[in-house]
C-alpha cells in the first residue's frame, strides 16, 4: 500500500446518479495518506 503525503479530491458529486462511491472508496483504501483534501463539489 503506497504512502503519500496528500490526496486531493475534487468535484466528487456523491449525491448524483453517476456517483461512483464504491470506486472512490476502493481508491482511498489503496493508499495511506497524511491528508485528504476535499475540493469543489462533494455534495
Amino acid at each position: 500500500m503506497p504512502t503519500v503525503r496528500s490526496i486531493f479530491l475534487s468535484d466528487i458529486h456523491l449525491g448524483t446518479r453517476a456517483c461512483q462511491a464504491d470506486r472512490l472508496l476502493e481508491f482511498l483504501r489503496s493508499y495511506v495518506a497524511e491528508n485528504v483534501f476535499l475540493i469543489g463539489d462533494i455534495v
